[in-house]
């Protein structure tokens, strides 16, 4: 029998962090913990956050997640939270503070280490803090879903931090705030969106509510998306992409599949998920061409493109050249991977859950292509 999820609370719109105040009220917070990274700091955005709050609200600060999230950072956060006697979490980033969140907000209530949650999830009880994300990017998708993923240390390949206890509370999706987004993250982040919309509506998971918004998410990135990355002040193409991404993390809850395969086994080295996602969709595009044409023609649709035969490799080329055009790199070793050890790639990318759900699994072999492709 399916299943079709529900999604947390969410304030969508510009302005919408005033609506911070009042719900960290009625969840009895007093005292959160702001999460974030340098970046959100140094760009004033952390500010324009607590300075909505009222005057007497005291909080504390963690400002040093890292760019693909770790135990270490998640540790240090949680020093934090337990010296200044924080009462709940608010996270304000892009996918690794939020996906760091995710992590925290279990073990400030249920003890133990990172590392325990993440080789079992099912040790994760309900007992866990009051977790409220910002996203300050259009992409990832991780401020309503109930996944992470976690480097053990720098550098190592992600492990998952996945129960529907470490779903956020509530989302609060501003546009405004992704506004000061470099193009270059607004690129990557973007087409991180739509890779998730693509690798939902694919899932084996029958969802029809979700299949619907995935194709929205898919047809609005790809028609604001060049907006976005060329003024970042354009409002419309910022409300849609946030839009988009919000989509693309309702999307995820069908299901991934090997696109998100692929970043896990590339993710032994310190490189952007987003920009690894959409790097490595052409290929395992190529991969299903001609053997779930009903699904692809879909998504064919929802791209502007035409179905019917080889319509997988149209949907690559068009992807390659938005990735272009966007100035996203041609391939992971333009990301600057240097690794060549394909027989431990396409393991670690078969070994991946997210191949659970995909409409086809590729076989070792199949990887080693799919792989060599990407690569470039």
């Amino acid at each position: 029998m399916g299943l079709i999820p529900s999604f947390p609370l969410v304030h969508f719109d510009f302005g919408a962090i005033k609506e911070l105040a009042p719900e960290l009220a009625n969840r009895n917070i007093f005292k959160p913990l702001f999460l974030t990274d340098q970046g959100v700091v140094e760009h004033g955005v952390l500010k324009k956050i607590t300075d909505v709050l009222p005057s007497g609200v005291t909080f504390a600060v963690f400002g040093e997640i890292p760019e693909n999230p770790t135990i270490k950072g998640i540790d240090r956060a949680l020093d934090i939270y337990k010296e200044h006697k924080c009462d709940g979490i608010v996270a304000l980033g892009g996918g690794s503070v939020l996906d760091s969140g995710k992590a925290l907000r279990v073990v400030t209530t249920q003890g133990g280490d990172v590392i325990d949650y993440l080789k079992d999830p099912d040790r994760i009880g309900t007992n866990v803090a009051p977790y409220i994300t910002i996203p300050t990017t259009a992409g990832t998708g991780a401020e309503i879903t109930f996944g992470g993923g976690i480097h053990p240390e720098t550098n190592a390949p992600a492990m998952s931090i996945r129960s529907p206890h470490v779903k956020p509370d509530l989302a609060i999706c501003d546009p405004e705030l992704t506004i000061s987004l470099p193009p270059h993250l607004t690129a990557a982040t973007g087409m991180d969106a739509v890779t998730h919309c693509v690798e939902g509506y694919l899932s084996i998971n029958a969802n029809a509510p979700a299949e619907a918004i995935a194709l929205d998410g898919i047809h609005r990135a790809l028609s604001y998306i060049d907006r976005a990355v060329r003024d970042g002040a354009d409002r419309e193409a910022r409300y849609n992409m946030s839009m988009a991404a919000l989509e693309g993390g309702m999307a995820i809850y069908m299901g991934l599949g090997p696109i998100h395969s692929l970043s896990m086994a590339f993710g032994d080295s310190p490189l952007h998920h987003g920009t690894l996602v959409t790097v490595s969709m052409p290929a395992v595009m190529r991969y299903y061409d001609g053997k779930i044409d009903g699904k692809l023609n879909a998504i064919a649709h929802a791209m502007g493109l035409e179905g019917g035969l080889g319509v997988g490799e149209r949907i690559a080329v068009l992807t390659e050249n938005i990735n272009s055009r966007l100035g996203l790199p041609s391939g992971v070793r333009k990301m600057g991977y240097s690794k060549n050890d394909i027989e431990v790639i396409s393991g670690d990318a078969l070994d991946s859950q997210f191949n659970m759900t995909a409409p086809l699994r590729p076989t070792r072999e199949e990887y080693r292509k799919i792989i060599v492709e990407a690569l470039g």
